[in-house]
């Protein structure tokens, strides 16, 4: 029967033998189980993704093609491993091409036990949180994609960071862009009056909570709905992977809502027998008369778009 153990599991990567030894013994007497060693970075990268422990050590100075450095950058972006580098080198240039890989941390050559019990330890409370972290994020992130209402997320500068799937269909984005746009390139939102307003620079500036209602959502692609828009602020939130972490500064909610008649529908609505246009009293009692599409569009909300009926494309084409 298989029996399974709650130690932390430790790749090592180190091409000395005796360092290596030293390091499993090491690591043996804090608690860890060490899952296996090697010399080589190709090799690392092989194991790291066969065997899936919950940390690589890795010495900086390595033989072969690919050094510490990029074998631990491809270690972390390949699979979210944690990486903890070793080495004897501090200089500027070294620690530079550390930092760009994202390590969990390093500890200098020779080692210091306490220093190295609490790099290790650091980094696997720093890799659990943070996995916890992602698992929700994915969670909220599965919940937003079933919502019937269109969802966005956006940075300082507005640009598009997650939209649900409602989003998508109501702007036209395809799934799968790297390269988002910015939501103003797609969306813009018109009060009833016809005026363009810009809420979520009024969300991001003040960091509250905006919410309008019975807002025209008008998209580059035609698209036109009435909602109720909510804008959240989300200062300091971001959308994580592996390989990069994305600033989210707000999210916006898109309530769809039906037009509502402005008034009640008259029992007869007049029309001139002769324009067509439909006439009616204003506030002063006298007639005046208004084009069909702008009586139903004040009346209802209604949107009108112009053709031309196979009819009178016909007429219009036959011969004088």
């Amino acid at each position: 029967m298989a029996m399974f153990s709650d130690k932390k599991r430790i790749l090592i990567v180190e091409d000395e033998v005796i360092v290596a030894e030293g390091l499993r013994l090491r690591l043996e007497r804090l608690g860890y189980l060490v899952v296996g060693v090697t010399g080589r970075g190709e090799e690392a990268v092989e194991l790291a993704g066969a065997m899936s422990p919950d940390l690589v050590l890795m010495d900086v100075r390595l033989a072969g093609d690919l050094d510490g450095v990029a074998a631990g950058e491809q270690i972390w972006t390949r699979f979210g491993l944690p990486v903890v580098y070793l080495t004897a080198k501090t200089d500027q240039e070294t620690l530079e091409r550390l930092l760009a890989t994202q390590p969990a941390g390093y500890v200098s050559k020779p080692i210091n036990d306490a220093a190295f019990q609490s790099a290790i330890s650091i980094a696997l409370q720093r890799d659990t949180t943070e996995r916890a972290y992602r698992r929700k994020e994915r969670y909220y992130a599965s919940l937003l994609a079933k919502l019937e209402d269109a969802v966005f997320a956006v940075d300082a500068d507005q640009r598009l960071v997650f939209l649900n799937q409602s989003a998508m269909a109501l702007t036209g984005c395809e799934p799968g862009v790297k390269v988002l746009p910015h939501l103003a390139n797609v969306l813009v939102f018109i009060t009833e009056a016809g005026e363009a307003i810009d809420p979520i620079a009024q969300c991001v500036a003040c960091g509250q909570e905006v919410s309008i209602e019975k807002v025209w959502c008008q998209t580059s692609a035609g698209a036109r709905i009435l909602a109720n828009v909510e804008i959240i602020p989300f200062a300091g939130a971001s959308l994580s992977s592996a390989a990069e972490e994305t600033a989210v500064d707000a999210v916006v909610l898109l309530h769809r809502v039906q037009p509502t008649p402005q008034g009640a529908l008259p029992e007869y609505i007049r029309v001139c027998a002769y324009c067509r246009d439909i006439m009616e009293r204003d506030a002063q009692g006298r007639v005046v008369t208004k084009r069909f599409e702008t009586y139903f569009e004040h009346l209802c909300g209604y949107q009108f778009t112009h053709g031309i009926c196979s009819n009178c494309r016909d007429e219009l084409m036959r011969p004088r």
